[in-house]
């Protein structure tokens, strides 16, 4: 245990925390009497991999992360009224792994002899953190190795960044969110007020902010303009970081914004630029997140109150996902789909997808209508004919060109960064490292899309700036719901379109393929082209491997991911998009078909998207 531990001048006692909650005041007593309570600033180490398991602790207020030697990123989070070192401490092993203050936080510790002297006088403890321990390890069990989720914030600061000021209408319509949800916000005059003598990092100022978390299902400190102790605080206090910027991109972090990057990984802290109204499109984000490296940014404009209530999503866990599957010309049911729950009212506060699905959200994070996006399809893939020039294969199968000018021509100079709703396209990096998936969250949208649907050896492979080849994200995670849930928390529509055309079977006679000059023969006439056996074209041949094994049931769905497969549309195919309007109004029929249905079984997780209506 670190010696930088400090002993809090009272306990904080909460029914609240569960394994007490169903405790005497009586039984409280007696575990009171033989507790030390400690008060941990952020980054400071608990207990440490490896030290003897002499105590057992338990989180009264705030959080903790969970280290293991080795590893890059911390495995897990520790919350309040979770138990930590139970399993080193009723295994008799050496501590299994290294515990970290992710804030100021207060815990309570019973040693060995302690405990035997609890549990003698309270034997319902026992169970009771047993069964604690039962569901730590369930979940562990359950949980895809190396697999990070992101996880709602119990406490947010919110900093100036840049050179500005955070506008007054800012902070009353935020303001007014958090107290609507349930929540508190905390200003510097708000705590001196309470304790006009009492030093803000004492025992007595952090123990009353941890004790009030109780209370409010979201605490709010709202920063001083620049760095003043009160800034450090709510800083360390904090489970996110809110950097509110607005006007022409700051350089450089401001010194409040610095030491929210000393103190929070870039996972927790999140840019907010704010826009006076809704105009056109967003520029120059690039610069702003230059020199400032966070988990995710989001756009807000002042006058529309559903980018409030999208972020407000965000931080609580309750931010709704659209991921979007490949499917080639199955593609545009994803309109259809979105239209639909769009008429429903909701909002996608997140979007991502491989391939088509990449191009079809990428439409829609620029808050594009879905009958404009169906007119662009038709742009892009029947006007240019993306998927029909043929050239020599030196680079690949088809001409890109006539398909790059498309794209450019439909997303326009648009960067991820700049658009309206936080997106990502999936492509997959042929470099030999790693798993090869690799997320597209900033550059030009076009260059994204382009990226994630480069079917291999059809199209010649997009090249990073860093010189890396991409190609199709198909080939690594043709339905993006890991990337999703590691971005965000909170409930995801997923679609996808299963295993289209996989049994089709070919009467064909496989001696009956020609060779390349009776081949080339056949082709010089209309009729030889009719003769010529009919199986798939290289074209399809890929596109069929791409999506054979997606297995939609190996997807990580919880309980609040509502998981679609879009019904095939007669006569559609992988490589045909001449059919996109048929495609897209067939799943739009379908799909308000489908929520009616869901909608009559109760299903949570429609329940959860369609709570992100107005």
């Amino acid at each position: 245990m670190a010696s930088k531990l400090r002993a809090a001048n009272a306990p904080i006692w909460r029914r609240s925390t569960a394994i007490f909650r169903d405790l005497s005041d009586d039984q409280l007593a007696e575990i009171r009497s033989r507790v030390k309570t400690h008060t941990l600033l952020r980054s400071e180490v608990l207990v440490r991999q490896g030290a003897p398991s002499n105590s057992i602790y338990v989180v009264i207020s705030g959080r903790f992360e969970v280290w293991i030697e080795g590893q890059t990123s911390a495995i897990n989070e520790i919350g309040v009224g979770e138990p930590i070192g139970e399993i080193g401490f009723f295994a008799g092993i050496p501590r299994t792994a290294t515990i970290v203050a992710a804030r100021d936080s207060v815990v309570i510790e019973l040693d060995r002899a302690s405990f035997d002297d609890v549990v003698h006088q309270v034997p319902s403890i026992y169970p009771t953190l047993l069964r604690t321990l039962g569901r730590r390890l369930a979940a562990a069990n359950t949980r895809i190795a190396n697999e990070p989720r992101s996880a709602a914030a119990r406490t947010i600061a919110v900093i100036a960044g840049g050179e500005k000021p955070i506008p007054h209408v800012f902070h009353d319509h935020f303001d007014d969110l958090i107290v609507r949800a349930k929540g508190l916000v905390l200003t510097h005059n708000d705590v001196t007020r309470r304790f006009a003598d009492e030093a803000l990092d004492g025992a007595t100022v952090s123990n009353w902010l941890n004790a009030i978390e109780q209370d409010h299902e979201l605490i709010c400190y709202r920063a001083d303009d620049s760095l003043t102790d009160w800034t450090r605080k709510a800083i360390r206090q904090a489970d996110q970081v809110l950097i509110v910027v607005s006007g022409a991109p700051s350089a450089s972090p401001n010194p409040s914004e610095a030491f929210a990057f000393a103190t929070h990984p870039p996972s927790r802290r999140r840019l907010v630029r704010l826009h006076e109204r809704r105009s056109g499109f967003v520029e120059g984000t690039a610069a702003w997140l230059e020199g400032r490296d966070v988990g995710m940014h989001h756009h807000i404009s002042l006058e529309d109150e559903r980018d409030f209530k999208s972020l407000l999503r965000f931080l609580t866990g309750g931010a709704a996902g659209y991921v979007a599957g490949g499917g080639g010309g199955f593609g545009p049911a994803h309109i259809g789909v979105f239209k639909a729950f769009a008429e429903r009212g909701v909002t996608f506060d997140m979007l991502g997808g491989t391939s088509v699905g990449a191009a079809m959200l990428g439409a829609f994070s620029m808050l594009m209508s879905p009958e404009e996006l169906d007119r662009r399809t038709h742009d892009v893939f029947v006007v240019s004919r993306a998927f029909k020039h043929l050239t020599y294969p030196r680079y690949a199968l088809l001409d890109h060109i006539p398909f790059d000018r498309a794209l450019r021509r439909q997303y326009g100079d648009v960067a991820i960064e700049d658009a309206w709703r936080p997106f990502f396209a999936v492509s997959t990096v042929l470099d030999g490292s790693g798993d090869g998936l690799h997320l597209l969250r900033r550059g030009p949208l076009w260059k994204a899309v382009r990226a994630s649907g480069s079917l291999p050896a059809v199209l010649p492979p997009m090249l990073s700036d860093d010189g890396r080849l991409l190609v199709d994200g198909a080939v690594v995670d043709n339905i993006p719901l890991r990337p999703m849930q590691a971005l965000k928390a909170g409930p995801n529509l997923v679609v996808h379109f299963g295993e289209r055309g996989m049994p089709q079977r070919f009467a064909a006679d496989y001696m009956s393929i020609p060779g390349r000059w009776s081949l080339m023969c056949q082709m010089l006439t209309p009729s030889g082209r009719r003769s010529l056996p009919q199986v798939p074209s290289p074209i399809g041949i890929i596109q069929r491997c791409l999506v054979m094994h997606q297995a939609p049931e190996l997807l990580p769905a919880g309980p609040l991911d509502l998981v679609l497969e879009v019904p095939a549309l007669a006569g559609a195919n992988l490589m045909d998009f001449d059919r996109h309007t048929e495609v897209f109004e067939a799943a739009y029929h379908w799909c308000r078909r489908e929520i009616d249905r869901l909608i009559e079984q109760a299903n949570p997780a429609l329940a959860a998207i369609l709570a992100t209506k107005d």
